[in-house]
């Protein structure tokens, strides 16, 4: 089954996947060497994006979160259950913090990032002053490890200043900027309160 076919034609032709695929797609999903697989990060997206977030559908998709799953897959679970789904029960909120504070581990690169972008768009989609509170520390600790001027930390904080410039300016109609510099992310650091809930009364 071509996973990534079927996710570019449901993203660009609205396409709807058959029942055939759909049961097709879950077997994959639940077979025992689907965590070890890199297509897995797209048949989770296409999952995702074609199901409910059912209870039955969230177990199978959080299978994907656990330590041994290939990296580049357990990001797709992120982006699934927090961003697709935008899960945001208490346990869930729980969980993704938890995954925050995994972040500067190197194995977990994708994961972090897809932490980070499902975290700050949650926090403003839920109001979610943990998220907020989750996010300044992690930010923080960022800017700590940048001036050991390790390339993986320095990446991710830069990654993390734009994602929540980029939240804050679709969630408050500015305009979207891409910026990939520390120069540019300084000063979004700098003014980090604008950006998440501590500046809101």
């Amino acid at each position: 089954m071509d996973f990534n076919n079927i996710y570019q034609r449901m993203k660009f032709e609205e396409y709807e996947i058959s029942e055939d695929e759909r049961s097709q797609l879950t077997d994959y999903l639940k077979s025992a060497g689907s965590a070890y697989r890199l297509e897995s990060n797209t048949a989770i997206l296409v999952f995702c994006y074609s199901n409910e977030p059912t209870s039955e559908n969230v177990t199978l998709v959080r299978k994907f979160l656990a330590k041994e799953v290939v990296d580049y897959s357990r990001s797709a679970a992120v982006t699934g259950l927090y961003r697709v789904w935008k899960l945001g029960a208490s346990a869930d909120i729980d969980d993704l913090v938890s995954i925050l504070a995994l972040s500067l581990d190197e194995s977990r690169h994708d994961t972090s990032l897809a932490a980070i972008g499902c975290a700050f768009l949650l926090m403003h989609w839920l109001n979610d002053r943990r998220l907020s509170t989750a996010l300044m520390s992690l930010l923080e600790t960022l800017h700590d490890e940048v001036r050991r001027e390790n390339d993986f930390v320095v990446n991710l904080f830069i990654y993390a200043c734009w994602s929540a410039y980029d939240n804050w300016a679709q969630r408050n109609g500015q305009r979207r900027i891409h910026f990939d510099t520390i120069e540019e992310a300084l000063p979004i650091y700098w003014d980090r309160p604008k950006y998440l809930l501590e500046s809101i009364n």
